[in-house]
């Protein structure tokens, strides 16, 4: 498990490096923050969010869409801490089905 780093646009744009996913890694939460997925394997993959909080009383559902194979490109967020947060870590989770061929960037959109 690692901590994938925020990764700030600037006023030239959005310039980016993906990290390879392990079973489980973690991210700091953001409302101007989003999760860019790509998945190089010939499989599919299913990118499973952790939510660990409740909404009135009850779970909410941990979203796990699914990435395309070979060149699929996914994009998660915003991050919200009120949904990802842990609440004693603060960080949120994600989980991918399988790693080979998964990479990660966690981009946060700047407000000039």
């Amino acid at each position: 498990m690692a901590l994938l780093a925020t990764q700030p646009s600037s006023v030239n744009g959005l310039a980016y490096s993906l990290t390879a996913a392990a079973a489980s890694d973690t991210f700091t939460p953001d409302l101007r923050s989003f999760l860019l997925v790509e998945n190089s394997n010939a499989a599919t993959r299913t990118i499973t969010m952790s939510t660990p909080g409740t909404y009135r009383g009850l779970a909410v559902p941990d979203p796990a869409p699914t990435i395309g194979a070979t060149t699929g490109r996914l994009v998660i967020g915003p991050l919200d801490p009120t949904l990802y947060a842990d609440p004693t870590t603060g960080l949120g989770t994600v989980t991918p089905s399988a790693t080979a061929g998964v990479t990660y960037a966690v981009v946060q959109l700047q407000v000039p």
